[in-house]
């Protein structure tokens, strides 16, 4: 009786063992349907995928949890599904803590859907969190939240949210190119062609072929033709053709 007990069990063991492997081995195949579906642009396809893994197992969130959860956040957010990646931010916060990246990300979710006032709120933590200035997500936040507030007539306080990010050692050509445009916006030409020279000086200013035309627009509103025509050349000859700068070029060379 005992040997058929023992038996029993070991039977069970194998069994129970067997089900949790399938269900480990289903939550990686979906994980990977759905990353696979979302490097091809299928959304809706890897948030079904993203959601079957999630489902195939219950009780303690482990990391492979986590993952799946960031995954599902940018299908959702790409998709279009701004408040669904909000939710999933939200879950991810509570299950894996207050990570600067999760902060940056809902932040664009938020500002998508209209809500700059959670959006903003979300950035100022994330920055809290992060003194580097390296958190994923980051600069993306900063300069959607201030092309949402110049959108909405509120030019004076997105720049100075681009101008604490500057304050806080924050360089990108793309955020002195946005810092320049508002410049320009107000009229105060010469400060615009000072981001620009600093955009044009930074590590990443060739994600910003605009800084050297800017800075041509810039010299002509100062009245400074010759510049701007020499400078609108240069951004031709580095850049390639282009039927804005030629416009540009034919009427500099008749001032």
């Amino acid at each position: 009786m005992r040997r058929n007990k023992r038996l029993l069990a070991a039977i069970l063991f194998v069994i129970l063992s067997l089900l949790t492997a399938c269900g480990n081995d289903s939550r990686y195949t979906y994980r990977e349907a759905g990353i696979t579906a979302l490097k091809e642009g299928k959304y809706e396809e890897a948030i079904e995928a993203f959601d079957k893994a999630l489902y195939t197992k219950k009780g303690l969130v482990k990391k492979v949890d986590i993952d799946i959860l960031k995954y599902r956040a940018e299908a959702e957010y790409l998709s279009g599904n701004y408040q669904e990646a909000i939710q999933v931010y939200d879950k991810l916060i509570k299950a894996d803590g207050k990570k600067p990246e999760y902060y940056n990300l809902r932040a664009l979710s938020k500002a998508k859907t209209g809500d700059l006032e959670g959006a903003e709120k979300d950035y100022h933590k994330s920055t809290e969190l992060d003194k580097d200035n390296h958190a994923p997500g980051r600069l993306e936040a900063l300069l959607l939240i201030g092309a949402s507030m110049e959108e909405n007539g509120s030019a004076d306080d997105a720049m100075k949210l681009y101008q604490a990010a500057l304050d806080g050692d924050d360089t990108s050509a793309r955020l002195l190119n946005r810092l320049g445009l508002c410049s320009m916006a107000k009229e105060d030409y010469d400060s615009a062609e000072g981001y620009f020279d600093q955009g044009l000086l930074a590590k990443d200013n060739q994600e910003v072929p605009d800084l050297l035309f800017n800075k041509a627009v810039a010299k002509e509103y100062k009245g400074e033709f010759k510049e701007a025509l020499k400078l609108m050349q240069e951004y031709i000859s580095v850049h390639g053709p282009d039927e804005k700068a030629e416009r540009e070029i034919t009427f500099l060379k008749t001032r």
